[in-house]
């Protein structure tokens, strides 16, 4: 694993922690990795060294409520806007006009917003897990999670105010043990009530350490999960904002990874947009779709190696622009 440096930032009226690894002349091509809940910077560092190695120079942030970057208190203040504001305001403090960008869970979502929003600043994108979602005019999001999984979903218990104060009564090693390495489905994803009645050894999967684990508590026992909880708080305020953009397509080359055992590619409707012409629709340089079958959701950490290796394989063609035709892999 390369060097990982670590700096405070100031961007977009907030301090960001920001990790980065490899080179730091302007001529290196830089990618942006975006994480998502309940995680930090750390998710990516595998790819992180993976890339450095190859002369790429790695930005990683803690984002807006995570980590060691600052966390309004006011659930209002996670909008996309803001999330999305933070990003180019990172690259501008940096001075990267243009970046790949690299996102998974709720980082996948931001960086199709902000593929969205400022195509500009994307040279190509690489998401995991969460596939793009068109606004639908017609249906807000947590009426859609409501009605497919029930008021005790997780991101419909996650608006009630305070939700977050449950994830105190956890041992936050335990806690991340459960997160990371359970295959949840359905209405069961993320509910701390089943999670705290959880009494079998939990043994760890060569991908996560005890190492990992401790990382992950220390941080969250210090900042608690307020920050990241607020992100499901902004969906419908998000919806009402993205108003002027339903319909817009994403335009920007892309390549999107999800494994077979991950809920989020089970969601109702997913697989069928995925496959059956929607996405390609809404991403129209939309290259190439590969699902890892065994894969769960924290993929870039349960097959490191895979998606180094298919990050780099992707974004290492646009140094030479070379356009490739869509791609489907069942892996």
């Amino acid at each position: 694993m390369a060097a990982v440096r670590h700096r405070q930032l100031e961007a977009n009226g907030i301090s960001m922690h920001v990790a980065e690894a490899g080179p730091v002349d302007a001529s290196a091509p830089a990618v942006l990795f975006v994480h998502g809940f309940p995680e930090l910077w750390y998710s990516w560092r595998h790819q992180m060294g993976y890339l450095a190695a190859r002369g790429y120079r790695c930005v990683a942030p803690d984002l807006r409520g995570y980590g060691g970057t600052t966390a309004p208190p006011e659930p209002t203040s996670y909008t996309v806007f803001h999330i999305v504001g933070d990003l180019v305001a990172l690259l501008d403090a940096l001075h990267l006009p243009q970046v790949f960008v690299v996102g998974h869970d709720w980082g996948a979502i931001v960086s199709w917003n902000l593929c969205l929003l400022r195509p500009d600043r994307v040279r190509a994108l690489v998401n995991l897990s969460v596939a793009f979602m068109p606004r639908r005019p017609g249906v807000k999001p947590l009426e859609y999670f409501r009605a497919a999984y029930g008021d005790d979903y997780y991101v419909c218990r996650f608006q009630e105010p305070g939700h977050e104060a449950e994830f105190t009564a956890f041992d936050l090693k335990s806690f991340f043990k459960l997160a990371l390495t359970l295959r949840a489905t359905g209405s069961s994803v993320m509910d701390l009530r089943k999670m705290q009645t959880y009494s079998k050894q939990i043994e760890l999967p060569s991908w996560l350490s005890e190492e990992d684990i401790s990382y992950l508590a220390s941080v969250y026992s210090k900042t608690g999960f307020a920050g990241g909880v607020n992100y499901y708080r902004c969906l419908d305020l998000n919806w009402e904002l993205m108003a002027p953009w339903t319909r817009a397509k994403v335009q920007v080359p892309t390549k999107f990874i999800v494994g077979d055992g991950d809920l989020a590619y089970h969601h109702p409707g997913v697989k069928s947009y995925i496959h059956k012409g929607g996405f390609k629709r809404d991403v129209p340089l939309l290259e190439e779709v590969v699902v890892i079958k065994g894969a769960g959701h924290f993929i870039q950490q349960e097959r490191a190696q895979e998606i180094s290796e298919h990050i780099h394989d992707y974004i290492k063609k646009f140094e030479a622009g070379v356009p490739q035709p869509l791609r489907v892999s069942k892996m």
